[in-house]
Formats: structure tokens, C-alpha cells, sequence
């Protein structure tokens, strides 16, 4: 049976410019981690070939990814979203690329892109999320990082549905349409299922975000929280065990694998399949003994330097004296300390050695409320 774009909001393009008008890229920037999942996207964005962040929304993380080094490049099926992104990015960084097209079927060669950033999209489509991974393959080269995340169908998701469903019943009852499709809440396993099936290797696959679930299961979300409020405790306490994979986002690092791949520390056709077993990323052997690789070994936590910091004001412009070169700079009026607990200058950040580590080990987890808006 054919579903109405009424029945069917998830790719309903005029649904997306009402929502994204609600919000600023300024704004979203701002928000840092109202959604988490930076700790995963800053660490595995490649920072050798380009990268695309299919389905960019206001592009916040575009504008980031960019400052970290990252030669990456947004887009989106909205048109006019599109249209106002090239036009406001003037404010924030007027060499970003923003253009419109279509996660299925996308304007690259084939093995052209080293990595491919997804982040809440493939959950849209009502006929499953096949097509834009199918495309994901497509485009990644060998050695290729493909970062994904989705909705998880997370405890507070579980508890919300089970209230909703005896209305949803009686409704059906007396003759009401049934509730438009939006997306499908996808597990961790679900997920890698899926991704699995298009061809990609699973380098790791978890739930993360407790505190967006705590908060909505406990009616906390978005305006009362804060570092007194029970889901903040409990989201801080269980975030860093096997509780995360309960949280309101899953993700994926998935790879393009090959006899060959291009190194993920040098950009060089030098990887091999045997580096997968030690690392989560394609490493060439001359680099396997270096401490950027120990930051990818098997098996290490990914997660932040600090806890959350709850709706903090805005940092004022000020100077301060870079860590690493001991020059003197100014923070960012609008990523303000890029979003790490170490002082470090925009120069540095371009450094993919700084930028990784930076990237591991000191992220500075912050939580502002999305839904203000920034001059």
C-alpha cells in the first residue's frame, strides 16, 4: 500500500524547514552536547581525504569538524535549508561547503570519500534504511569510516510508548487516522545489522546519551535539569558502563575494508586487513607504534574528559595561552574553547596529531538547552 507524504513525515521536506527553523547554526553550535555522541564523531571523523556529512541539518557539526581539521563538506535534501546555510555561514565560516542533494543517490565517484557522516537520518525512511547505506558503500573508499548513529528504542522510549499505547488503542477504535510516520528507533545490534548488510565491517557498535534518556523518562528534560537533578547523577554514574548501551542514541563506526585501505593516521594506501584485529581503524604497520594509533587500540573507551557542565553561560571573548605552542590567542565568540578542558589556538587544532588527541582525551562534555536562540 502506498503511504501519503501526510502519512509519511519523515522525508516530508517542508515538516524539516519548519523544525530547522527553530533553531540558529549558531544556536545548535552552542547547544555542544544537548545530543551527545561528540566523543565518537569528533575521534573517527577522518582527517585525511574528504568527508561528508550526509543529511548536515543546520550543519553545527560541519562548522566543527572543519575546525578540527577535518576536509568536510555538508549536505541535505532541503533546498531552502540549504539556501539560508550558505547564506548565514558568512557569521561563522564562510569557506564551509553546504549544497542540496539526496542521501540515495549521491554527486561522488565511486570509493571517492574517506569517511561518511550519518547522524539521525537513516531512521526516516519508512521503507528501511537499505538505500542510503547501500549509497554509503558506494562512495566510501577502501579504509573508509562511515560514522551512523540513530534514535535507540531506549528504556525512557520503551516507557513513553507503553503510557501512550491505551490512547493509541481507544483512537483506533473510534475511527482516527493513525499517527504519521516520523522514524523507527533503532538498538545497537539492530543497527549493525543493517550497516552489515550493505557490506561495511563493524569496528564498534554501542548506545550512548543516558542523560537525554534519564531526562525524558523523569520528566527532567529539556529545561529542569541540572547538576543536582537525579538524571544527571545517574547518567554521570552509569554513562561509562555496559548501562550506556541504554541510552537514547545508538552508533556505529563502520569501515570499507579491503586487502588494501588508506591509512586512517596518514591518508596513505598502506593499511592492511591485519591492522583491524588490533586497532579500530585502518593503521599502516610504520604507524602502528606511535601514540596516535594507541588511541584507536581495540577495545578503548570512548568518552568525555569531564562531566557534563549544565547550561553554563556563554564564555566571553578572552585571551588566553595556548597548551601546546605557548602563543597567545583569542577564544572563538562562537565555539568559544572548541569544546575541550585544554587551552588550545585555532592554528593547533589543524594539527591531526593535536586534533586526535584532543579528540580522545579532553573533551569537555557541555549541555545547553537547543531550543534558545543566540545572536
Amino acid at each position: 500500500m502506498s503511504i501519503s507524504m501526510q502519512d509519511n513525515q519523515g522525508q516530508n521536506s517542508t515538516k524539516w524547514n519548519e523544525f530547522w527553523g527553530n533553531v540558529t547554526p549558531i544556536s545548535e553550535i552552542r547547544a555542544w552536547d544537548f545530543y551527545g555522541g561528540r566523543q565518537w564523531v569528533s575521534k573517527f571523523a577522518p582527517r585525511f581525504g574528504k568527508v561528508i556529512e550526509a543529511g548536515c541539518g543546520v550543519g553545527r557539526y560541519v562548522f566543527y569538524l572543519k575546525r578540527l581539521g577535518v576536509d568536510i563538506e555538508g549536505m541535505d535534501f532541503s533546498e531552502e535549508l540549504i539556501k539560508n546555510l550558505n547564506k548565514e555561514k558568512i557569521n561563522i565560516d564562510p569557506n564551509v561547503e553546504f549544497f542540496h542533494g539526496n542521501v540515495t543517490q549521491m554527486p561522488y565517484d565511486d570509493n571517492a570519500l574517506s569517511g561518511y557522516i550519518s547522524l539521525g537520518v537513516i531512521e526516516h525512511f519508512i521503507e528501511g534504511p537499505h538505500l542510503p547505506l547501500k549509497e554509503a558503500f558506494r562512495v566510501l573508499r577502501p579504509g573508509g569510516i562511515a560514522i551512523i548513529t540513530t534514535p535507540n528504542f531506549s528504556f525512557s522510549q520503551y516507557y513513553l510508548k507503553t503510557r501512550r499505547y491505551p490512547k493509541e488503542v481507544i483512537k483506533k477504535i473510534l475511527g482516527y487516522p493513525p499517527r504519521p510516520f516520523f522514524q523507527y528507533e533503532y538498538r545497537p545490534k539492530t543497527l549493525k545489522k543493517f550497516i552489515e548488510n550493505e557490506g561495511l565491517y563493524i569496528s564498534r557498535y554501542e548506545g550512548c546519551d543516558l542523560l537525554y534518556s534519564f531526562g525524558q523518562l523523569l520528566g527532567a528534560h529539556p529545561h529542569k535539569l541540572h547538576e543536582r537533578s537525579i538524571p544527571y547523577k545517574l547518567s554521570s554514574q552509569f554513562e561509562r558502563t555496559a548501562l550506556k548501551n541504554l541510552g537514547a542514541q545508538s552508533i556505529c563506526i563502520s569501515i570499507k575494508t579491503a586487502p588494501k585501505m588508506y591509512c586512517f593516521l596518514s591518508g596513505e594506501l598502506k593499511a592492511t586487513m591485519d591492522s583491524l584485529r588490533k586497532f579500530d581503524v585502518p593503521i599502516a604497520d610504520e604507524y602502528q607504534d606511535t601514540d596516535e594509533a594507541k588511541l584507536f587500540a581495540k577495545g578503548a573507551q570512548v568518552k568525555f574528559a569531564t562531566s557534563y557542565l549544565i547550561n553554563p553561560p556563554l564564555l566571553d571573548v578572552s585571551e588566553r595561552i595556548c597548551d601546546f605552542t605557548g602563543t597567545t590567542y583569542q577564544t572563538d565568540p562562537v565555539f568559544e574553547d572548541f569544546g575541550f578542558n585544554r587551552n588550545v589556538s585555532p592554528a593547533v587544532l589543524l594539527n591531526p596529531s593535536i586534533s586526535l588527541n584532543l579528540s580522545t582525551n579532553h573533551l569537555k562534555s557541555t549541555w545547553r538547552r537547543r531550543d534558545l536562540k543566540w545572536n
